[in-house]
């Protein structure tokens, strides 16, 4: 059964009982692939803050690389590994890849990510299940490796993982 609203239109019953919703919204200028998914029909209330995130895209994505950035001091740090595998990864090829290049390349790297997706899973109701997952990577159309920052449904950043 599909489930009209209001940001979404029709969302449709994905055939198991949940549903999915996708599309692409322009943040920064850059497109970016949006799905909303939930193996459980979503509640009213989940499709609004899905809804209220999806208009704050760009918000989100600022608080997502602030919490990159401060990933950078702990050595083992998914942020951390992810940097120097694509510097390991593709060498002196990383600087055509840079949008800023100040010489401190870990900082450069996070600066040139392009967020890539962002998935939204309306049936995360515990407070630290992922809510809504942002994949960033350096070089999307040659490297499948990202970086996926992870919320809360209050907002709060709860993994970054590699």
């Amino acid at each position: 059964m599909a489930i009209e609203h209001d940001f979404f239109g029709v969302v449709d019953d994905d055939g198991a009982g949940g549903v999915r919703w996708s599309d692409t919204v322009d943040v920064a200028d850059q497109p970016v692939e949006v799905t909303l998914q939930s193996t459980v029909p979503p509640t009213a209330g989940s499709l609004d803050l899905a809804a209220a995130l999806i208009r704050s895209l760009e918000g989100f994505d600022a608080r997502a690389r602030d919490a990159l950035i401060a990933q950078l001091s702990e050595r083992e740090s998914a942020t951390t590994r992810y940097v120097d595998s694509r510097v390991d990864a593709l060498g002196d090829d990383l600087v055509e890849l840079l949008v800023h290049n100040s010489g401190d390349i870990a900082m450069d790297v996070l600066r040139s990510l392009q967020l890539l997706r962002v998935s939204v899973d309306t049936g995360a109701e515990e407070a630290d299940e992922p809510f809504a997952v942002f994949e960033y990577g350096i070089d999307p159309d040659a490297d499948d490796d990202v970086l996926a920052v992870a919320f809360d449904r209050r907002a709060d950043v709860v993994a970054i993982e590699l």
